[in-house]
């Protein structure tokens, strides 16, 4: 297994995104993604940071299509999207993961009209 220190400075001369593993179980494992591979893309959108590659995951709602560097070759993946069984249980496991990402942009939570 290739160490984290020599997977970020190929990340950085191909200027992609490494992979350090997915959840066993996951679309992106099934769909052959594992620890080393670079994203330089998904769904066309070229992925030299994590932003990119958020920001092109939303371009679908079926699911991505990942351009990946494996082993000096260049190969492409699409990982669906599947709904969890239990949409509730699957929130408070990535919460209690830490996994969960808002997507509401946070405000101002004060009430309105009341002094502060």
């Amino acid at each position: 297994m290739m160490q984290r220190k020599k997977l970020e400075e190929i990340a950085a001369a191909v200027q992609g995104v490494p992979v350090w593993g997915c959840l066993p179980g996951s679309t992106a494992a099934e769909a052959g993604v594992r620890y080393g591979d670079i994203v330089l893309a998904v769904n066309g959108v070229p992925c030299p940071t994590i932003t990119e590659y958020l920001e092109g995951r939303k371009l679908r709602t079926d699911g991505f299509q990942l351009r990946l560097f494996r082993d000096g070759l260049e190969l492409e993946v699409f990982v669906p999207f599947r709904a969890p069984a239990d949409p509730m249980a699957a929130l408070a496991a990535q919460i209690a993961d830490g996994r969960y990402v808002s997507t509401v942009p946070p405000t101002d939570s004060s009430p309105k009209g009341l002094p502060s």
